[in-house]
């Protein structure tokens, strides 16, 4: 019983193996250079989306740390 427990074990990790050597991800079309080319302004644009993203993320999270940290203490 417990050899038929670990030989199955044992092949269901060497039959796993070449499914993900195999996985669709892997056979994907990698995007040409001319599909990632950005022309400037379309860099500066995600350029200025992506810092505004970060920015408000920080207030965000300034804010929040702020609320946090704040005393209970309301003075006398």
């Amino acid at each position: 019983m417990r050899i038929a427990t670990v030989v199955s074990i044992i092949a269901l990790v060497v039959a796993s193996q070449p499914a993900y050597a195999q996985s669709p991800a892997s056979k994907a079309k990698a995007p040409s250079v001319a599909e990632k080319t950005l022309t400037a302004e379309e860099s500066d644009t995600k350029i200025t989306a992506i810092r505004e993203k970060a920015e408000a993320l920080q207030r965000a999270r300034d804010a929040k740390l702020k609320r946090a940290t704040q005393s209970i203490c309301v003075g006398c």
